[in-house]
């Protein structure tokens, strides 16, 4: 009985540490297993995030129903400022060039995006994604 306890103990110390450990792992991974497990981490926060598509390689896939599949690589930055890298794909038609979004994520799992005026950025944002800004990244 006690080592039971014992091995259910050692079980959810182990389930923690996975929990609160693969948001670790999976920042800045622009994969779709990075996606997929904070989507399904009930630890991971949904936030909302800013991105800018200026200047940035765009590549396309075709997709299931004949049209295509954009997908962008983007910094995209917290309300602090804090920079991460973001997978947004985008079907059937190519964002605007020199566009700001409000990205809303869990994790790295993109849940939806919105396009937003400069002046509507944070100033910690607006400051991070001017031109000149994004030239040096």
């Amino acid at each position: 009985m006690k080592r039971a306890g014992l091995n259910c103990g050692a079980l959810v110390i182990i389930v923690v540490a996975v929990l609160f450990g693969m948001p670790l792992m999976t920042r800045n991974q622009t994969t779709q297993a990075a996606a997929a497990i904070d989507y399904l981490n009930p630890v991971v926060p949904c936030t909302t995030v800013y991105v800018s598509t200026q200047a940035k390689q765009v590549e396309w896939l075709p997709n299931a129903h004949g049209g295509r599949d954009y997908r962008y690589e983007l910094t995209a930055y917290d309300r602090c400022g804090m920079p991460r890298q973001l997978l947004i794909q985008v079907t059937d038609q190519p964002l605007a060039p020199d566009t700001y979004l409000a990205v809303k994520t869990k994790g790295q799992k993109v849940l939806r995006w919105q396009p937003v005026k400069r002046a509507a950025l944070p100033d910690k944002i607006r400051a991070k994604l001017t031109p000149g800004a994004l030239e040096a990244n």
